[in-house]
Parts: C-alpha cells; sequence; structure tokens
C-alpha cells in the first residue's frame, strides 16, 4: 500500500468524566475506501477483536483449523465479508500460540510427567498418567493391557505409546501415555520400569502388542510374568499376501486351514490337525506355511484359550484410539497442546462411562428369555456385558446338546453342533462347570454350551464363582482422591454465598497460600539437577519445579515417517462364521 503521509486525524481527551475532541484535521490527501468491508484489508484496522481472540483460543483447542474456525465467524458476523479479519490473521493468531506452547512446553508440563532427560538435559522420554486411571488399574483393570507405539503425534515427531485397557461396560480405558525418542529396546525397557513403578509394582497379567522385537525384549526383561501375545490381525495381515493366494485358489485347503486356527481349543489338537493339513495338500517344503507354524504360539487361540483376553484377539483397542487420537492431535502439535488434547480423550472416556454407569443403574434391561438365570445374569452385570450374556444365551436354543453321564463324581455333558462337539464337565454339588472352549477364562463370562446345561439341570442363578468383579458395577471402588479439586470447588461455591463466608474463605485462601510458597520456596532452595539423565515426576510436583528451567524440549526424532493407512485384499478371512453343516 502506497503511503501518503496523510495528516487527517482526530484527538480526543478525557476531561472531568468526558472525552472532548481538542484536534480534529478531516482532509485526506487519498482515496477512501468505499466498502466497510474493505476496512480490514487497512493495517490500522488489521487486528482480532479481544473477545474474539479468546474463543478462537478456545476453537484452537479443540482442533479445529484455520478454515474452519473462519467458517464459524462467516456465520456469526453474517457472511464473510463482513467479518473484521481475514482467514490469515487467524492462522497468525494460532500460529503465535503454538510459539508460546513450544517454548513453555517442558516447564508447563513437568507436573505431569516422569521424564527421562539426554546428557543435554533435553527430554529423551517421557511417561504420563492421571489418578482416575491408576486407580482403576490397581483395583481392576491389570488383567489386560494393549500397548502399541505410533508416529507423528507431535512437533518432535516423538513415538507415541498409548496403554489400553477394556473397562467394566466393555469400552476402551486409557491407563498411561508416553513419548518415547525410538522404539529401541532402552526406551521400552524404561517406559515399562516407569508403568511399573506408577502402577505400585503391578504388573498386566496378559498384554497384547504387534511383533515388534524390540518391545518383546523389553517385556521378557520387565514383565517376566506376563503372558506376552502377539495381534493376530497384524500376523494374519502380513501372511494375506503369500498364503492368501494359495487359499483361494483351493477351497477345501482354505477350510481346513480356518479349522486349525479357529476351531482348536488345545494345542495338541491344533498340532495333530496342522500336521494333517501339511501332510494331505503336501506342504511341508512350503516356507510361508513353515513361518507361519514358527510363530504358532504367539497368536493361534488354542495357546491362549485359559488366558483372559476378553472379547479380544488383536490390538484394536489401541488402533481405535490412535484412530480417536487423530481426530484431537496433528503432527505439527507440541508436547503440552497434545497432553491437553490427550486429557479431553480421557474426560471424553469417563463421561462414556458415567453414561453407561447411569444407564446400568437406571434403566431396566431388555431380556431374550424368561430364564431365571438370565434374569440374574441382569442384576449383576453392567448393561453393555449383560447384552453379551444374553447375546451368547440366544445360542443355547440354536443346538441340542446331547447328555451322556460318562463316570463318576463328575458328569460330562456332550454339547454338539455342527463338525464339533464341546464337552462340559459338571460337578453339581460344588457348582464346578468346565467346557473345553474355555470362553470363561478368555471372557470371564460363562460360554452358551455351559448356560445350556445350567438350564436343563434348572440352575435358576450364575454360581458364585462364574460372576468377576470386573464385568460389575463394583469392579473398582469409589476413590475421593482421584479429582483432588472437586473439594476445593465445593467449598468455594459455598464460599461466594454471601460477604461473611467470603472474607472467611479469602483469608484462609491466603494463609494457606504463603505457607505453600513457603515450603516451595525451600524445596527449590535445596534442589539440585542430576546429571544422571533421569528425572522422577510423580508425586513431589513442588520439588521438580526447581529444575523446569534446565529442561529442554526434546530434539527431533528420527523418524521412519507416517506410514499409508492401507490393508492388503485378502485371499481369505480368518474371521469369517464357521459353516456349520
Amino acid at each position: 500500500m502506497l503511503h501518503t503521509d496523510c495528516k487527517a486525524r482526530m484527538v480526543v481527551k478525557l476531561i472531568t468524566d468526558k472525552w472532548h475532541v481538542i484536534f480534529f484535521a478531516p482532509d485526506h490527501n487519498h482515496d477512501l475506501v468505499q466498502k466497510p468491508s474493505l476496512k480490514k484489508f487497512l493495517r490500522s484496522h488489521k487486528g482480532i477483536p479481544k473477545p474474539e481472540k479468546d474463543f478462537i483460543a478456545l476453537l484452537h483447542g479443540c482442533n479445529l483449523s484455520s478454515g474452519r474456525i473462519m467458517q464459524l465467524m462467516n456465520e456469526f458476523y453474517g457472511s464473510a465479508q463482513l467479518v473484521p479479519y481475514e482467514g490469515k490473521d487467524v492462522s497468525n493468531f494460532r500460529s503465535k500460540i503454538r510459539r508460546i506452547e513450544k517454548y513453555k512446553d517442558m516447564q508447563e508440563t513437568l507436573d505431569y510427567f516422569k521424564i527421562k532427560l539426554d546428557t543435554a538435559h533435553k527430554v529423551e522420554c517421557l511417561f504420563w498418567v492421571d489418578g482416575a486411571a491408576r486407580h482403576a488399574y490397581i483395583e481392576s483393570y491389570s488383567d489386560l493391557v494393549s500397548f502399541d507405539a505410533t508416529y507423528m503425534t507431535n512437533m518432535y515427531d516423538m513415538p507415541f505409546a498409548p496403554f489400553i485397557g477394556i473397562n467394566r461396560h466393555g469400552q476402551s480405558f486409557m491407563l498411561g501415555c508416553a513419548f518415547i525418542r525410538d522404539e529401541k529396546i532402552p526406551s521400552y525397557v524404561w517406559l515399562f520400569e516407569t508403568f511399573l513403578e506408577a502402577m505400585q509394582g503391578k504388573a498386566p497379567v496378559i498384554i497384547i502388542t504387534d511383533q515388534d522385537a524390540a518391545m518383546r525384549c523389553a517385556i521378557a526383561q520387565i514383565f517376566p510374568n506376563t503372558n506376552h501375545r502377539n495381534c493376530r490381525w497384524h500376523i494374519m495381515d502380513k501372511f494375506s499376501s503369500t498364503i492368501g493366494p494359495i487359499l483361494a485358489a483351493d477351497e477345501e485347503l482354505e477350510e481346513d486351514f480356518k479349522e486349525c486356527l479357529n476351531y482348536t481349543v488345545t494345542p495338541d489338537e491344533f498340532e495333530s490337525k496342522w500336521s494333517v493339513m501339511v501332510s494331505k495338500y503336501s506342504l511341508q517344503n512350503n516356507e510361508h506355511f513353515q513361518r507361519h507354524y514358527a510363530i504358532r504360539s504367539s497368536f493361534v487361540p488354542a495357546y491362549y484359550m485359559h488366558c483372559v483376553y476378553p472379547f479380544l484377539q488383536s490390538t484394536q483397542r489401541s488402533k481405535g484410539f490412535n484412530s480417536v487420537l487423530k481426530k484431537y492431535v496433528n503432527p505439527n502439535m507440541s508436547v503440552l497442546y497434545f497432553v491437553r488434547q490427550y486429557q479431553k480423550i480421557q474426560d471424553k472416556c469417563l463421561v462414556a462411562q458415567d453414561g453407561q454407569d447411569f444407564r446400568t443403574d437406571d434403566r431396566e434391561r431388555r431380556r431374550w428369555s424368561k430364564y431365571p438365570i438370565e434374569k440374574h445374569a441382569s442384576v449383576v452385570y453392567t448393561k453393555n456385558l449383560f447384552y453379551r450374556f444374553s447375546k451368547e444365551f440366544e445360542k443355547t436354543a440354536e443346538y441340542e446338546g446331547q447328555f451322556q453321564y460318562l463316570f463318576e463324581p463328575n458328569n460330562k455333558f456332550v454339547y454338539g453342533y455342527g463338525k464339533r462337539t464341546y464337552i462340559v464337565t459338571a460337578v453339581v454339588e460344588e457348582e464346578s462347570y468346565y467346557c473345553e472352549c474355555s470362553k470363561f477364562d478368555r471372557d470371564g463370562m460363562l460360554c452358551c454350551h455351559i448356560m445350556k446345561i445350567l438350564t436343563r439341570l434348572g440352575v435358576k442363578t450364575i454360581p458364585q464363582r462364574y460372576i468377576l468383579k470386573r464385568w460389575t458395577q463394583e469392579a473398582i471402588p469409589e476413590n475421593e482422591n482421584t479429582d483432588p479439586s472437586a473439594p476445593f470447588a465445593s467449598l468455594a461455591i459455598e464460599g461466594y454465598a454471601s460477604k461473611e463466608t467470603y472474607t472467611i474463605m479469602d483469608g484462609h485462601i491466603k494463609m494457606m497460600r504463603a505457607e505453600i510458597d513457603e515450603i516451595k520456596q525451600r524445596k527449590k532452595n535445596n534442589a539440585r539437577v542430576d546429571d544422571a539423565a533421569l528425572v522422577g515426576i510423580t508425586n513431589d510436583v513442588d520439588g521438580a519445579s526447581a529444575l523446569m528451567a534446565s529442561v529442554g524440549n526434546p530434539p527431533r526424532s528420527k523418524v521412519k515417517g507416517r506410514k499409508k493407512e492401507k490393508r492388503f485384499k485378502k485371499g481369505m478371512n480368518v474371521e469369517s462364521k464357521r459353516k456349520n453343516k
């Protein structure tokens, strides 16, 4: 824009509570803008009003793009022409927010993390977990953890590694998150040690991951008693390009292959059927089938029949969380911003859990039958789990059981359908029932085979030993300490009720603030930065604050790059329903 040294101006002054014009020069030496909508292009009129900056910052916090924010402002003003600033102004303002967050990144987030520093005192790895997740894991949800790592979730290109569990409603539940410098054994060892420390030394009973070799070594080292299983979907996806065409060309081979993988219930049965299949189709020298066979114990269900994998055979819980995560974050975000967005996702999970708690407590269940045992299930289980029970219970009507008293003292009932029969062993006097399908061991819920026996025997309630607490409303005891701000919030509301109560509250707040500041200063004076490159931020937040100034943001990691999300077209579908003949 051409500068003309225009002298037009007006000067006003506040005199005795009134504004007075003390100078006015009305003549311009240039043409004036003819349309009000064009004023936003003038430097003198550029800028976003303060209230709208606050609103845009709020939308920025919800991960809305500049274009989407401008669309909203267009609606507020009535049209794009009436908005007094441009999309570029919004982009610049959002960039400023990101710069501010970047430079105060580590200093604002140390309270939430345990961090590992390199020799330059820059962040190498970091882990955090909220109080609700820690409490839930320690009390009930340590039986299964899905763990996965993904790239490009923050501006430092650090792999993001969430720990995902399953809550009492069968929903995914975050049990902690981490950023690591790389996917090597030392990084995973530090992370799993930190997770173990955060969870009071309680290792997961079962952990399911992909086939990462470094991850497997670290798990074996830190969680030696944890049952480690690989994601079945990943394995089958890799083999689909090699085995898939072979199976697609021979329908009978495909059927036998599925029989081995999906419908064997013991390792011995799998070994026997696999041997028959390999011999029948002359696959002894087929390297693809041999490679598949070599890792059978890490993904074939027959090897995990007695391990708790509730309604799960893959890391789909982790993948599902990553999918949700992408709606809240993008690769250009700082760690601080990422943590804020993580907390929003966790809040969303907790709200969803509260909603299911309400529906469980407040609403009548819709039952499939009038059987007393189903009515009992509707009382003891959460709503979502009851519907899973009910769906399984429906299967009891689809097939006929053949009951055979084979020998005493145990009664064995043969429950058969299709080409398969399942034997249920019952010790009625002890209310003990076992089915070789092992569904109860895997999912913590009775199978339709045992349900069939119970209804035939006239059992009206589920034996107590077969009601897992983790699937009930009592799974997690109430923890009043998960949200420490809650009692202060209610106290503040009462304190504002009158001038007298406010005066009392304000006086106590000032006293507490003085004492807290004194403690923080004392810890700060005593704190020293340790050169061991390991800083723990757990319960002692005040002591950690002394280290903030010396902790740098992490350097950008060397990464493999974000992979395209695509799936191979398979020559077979390992999860397809079995045809009953």
